[in-house]
C-alpha cells in the first residue's frame, strides 16, 4: 500500500510540474516530488534491494564461493586504487560488502564501520537540500544494472556528504555501477566506482556579478 501511495504521489507531482508555469509553484512541487521519489527508493532498497531474483536455498554454497572470489578480486584490483570503489550486496538492504582505501580516505569511515550496513543509511541525503535527488538516482542506476546485466555510467550527480564535524558539504561525483555475475550468470554483487568532480563543477559555474 505504501509503495502504491508513493507512486501515485510521484505521478501527481510530475503531472503538476508539467502543467505549472509559476516558478515558485514549480520549486515547491519539485521539492515535494524529490521527497516522495526518495521515500520510494528507500522503501524499495530496503524491501527489494536491486530487484535481483533470490538464490535457491540449495545454491547457497555456490553463492558463498562466488562471493569470496569477487571480494578477493576486488581487493586485488581496487585495494590500492586512487579511485573510490566499493561492493554492494544486491539483496534487500543494499548492504556494503567491501570498500577500498580510497573510500576510507574520502569518507573518513573505516571499512569495519560500513561493511554489513545499508548504503543509504550510511550516506543519507542532505536534509538542507529540498530538491536533492541523489538517493533516487543512484537507486535507479543500481536497479538498471541488475535488470540489464550491463554497466551504467551515471551523469554527474550532486550528492552532499558530511564532513568531520557532521555538517553536510556540497560534493559532485561521476559514478559507474557494474553488475558482477558468476559463471552461471547469476548476479553476485554490484561494483560502484566513484570519481569526485566537485572542483570541476564549481570552477565551471559563472561568477556572481
Amino acid at each position: 500500500m505504501q509503495r502504491f501511495i508513493l507512486q501515485q504521489n510521484i505521478d501527481r507531482f510530475r503531472a503538476r510540474m508539467a502543467g505549472s508555469v509559476d516558478e515558485g509553484d514549480r520549486r515547491r512541487v519539485q521539492a515535494m516530488l524529490a521527497t516522495v521519489e526518495r521515500e520510494l527508493a528507500l522503501l524499495e532498497a530496503t524491501e527489494a534491494g536491486a530487484g535481483a531474483p533470490p538464490w535457491p536455498i540449495g545454491a547457497r554454497e555456490s553463492l558463498a564461493s562466488s562471493q569470496a572470489g569477487f571480494v578477493a578480486n576486488f581487493r586485488r584490483e581496487f585495494g590500492a586504487s586512487p579511485r573510490v570503489a566499493y561492493l554492494i550486496d544486491p539483496a534487500p538492504g543494499l548492504n556494503f560488502v567491501d570498500v577500498n582505501a580510497a573510500f576510507e580516505a574520502a569518507t573518513g569511515l573505516l571499512r569495519d564501520e560500513v561493511v554489513g550496513r545499508p548504503l543509504f543509511m550510511m550516506f543519507p541525503e542532505n536534509p538542507g537540500d529540498e530538491t536533492a535527488g541523489g538517493v533516487s538516482h543512484i537507486y535507479a542506476s543500481l536497479r538498471r544494472v541488475a535488470e540489464t546485466g550491463r554497466p551504467h555510467a551515471m551523469p554527474v550527480l550532486r550528492y552532499d556528504v558530511r564532513d568531520a564535524h557532521g555538517l553536510f558539504v556540497e560534493r559532485h561525483w561521476r559514478l559507474v555501477n557494474t553488475p558482477l555475475h558468476n559463471e552461471d550468470g547469476r548476479l553476485i554483487y554490484l561494483l560502484h566506482i566513484v570519481d569526485e568532480v566537485t572542483d570541476e563543477i564549481l570552477k565551471a559555474r559563472p561568477s556572481a556579478a
